[in-house]
């Protein structure tokens, strides 16, 4: 059966939002985003650009997501990791008998409805190969709140990269990939900006 493959978006972003802890702890808090987005151009090429910003224990969600919103294109396409609910947050939600507060990404899509929004299920080991292939530097198991958002620009492009293989053909895959490793060798000789 062939493999029915998609047209990368002319402009697609992909979201990494770090939280300490997890989304589904009530006492989760943003500490860091990164959006790295691709912009196709008509020729063929491709332009990518990274906004990274660190956050505070105290900064609030609402605010950080209504930023996050504002720098997203207009129609763009956003690809974020779906969020995971653990079993024991679904049964506390479930005693309580109210339903699940919005996940960040259903929160900016209520803020921002021209853009098409796909949470992708990415297992780690996945991003981990990823990562090798292309000598992606990611923040590995057990590594400390700074660490992991520091590498957050990293986390996005590694997700940009798995939806790349996964649903281009391969004749993007490979111009884009030439395209994003030229752009990489570049952006590496630049420090980080905390």
């Amino acid at each position: 059966m062939p493999h029915s493959h998609r047209r990368h978006p002319r402009v697609l972003c992909s979201l990494a939002i770090i939280r300490d802890p997890g989304e589904s702890s009530p006492r989760s808090a943003i500490r860091s985003t990164a959006i790295f987005t691709v912009r196709r151009e008509q020729k063929g090429g491709a332009r990518f650009a990274v906004d990274h910003r660190a956050f505070d224990r105290t900064e609030n969600r609402a605010d950080i997501l209504a930023g996050l919103a504002k720098r997203i294109p207009t129609n763009a396409t956003l690809i974020a990791r779906a969020s995971r609910i653990s079993q024991h947050y679904l049964r506390q939600a479930f005693v309580a008998g109210g339903p699940l507060p919005p996940a960040d990404l259903q929160l900016l899509q209520r803020g921002r409805p021209d853009l098409d929004i796909l949470p992708l299920e990415c297992a780690n080991n996945v991003l981990e190969e990823i990562s090798a292939a292309y000598r992606i530097e990611r923040a590995g198991p057990g590594s400390n709140m700074l660490s992991r958002s520091r590498r957050a620009p990293e986390e996005a492009q590694c997700l940009w990269a798995a939806f790349l293989w996964s649903q281009c053909s391969p004749h993007q895959r490979t111009s884009l990939a030439a395209a994003w490793q030229a752009w990489r060798a570049l952006e590496r000789a630049r420090p980080l900006p905390f």
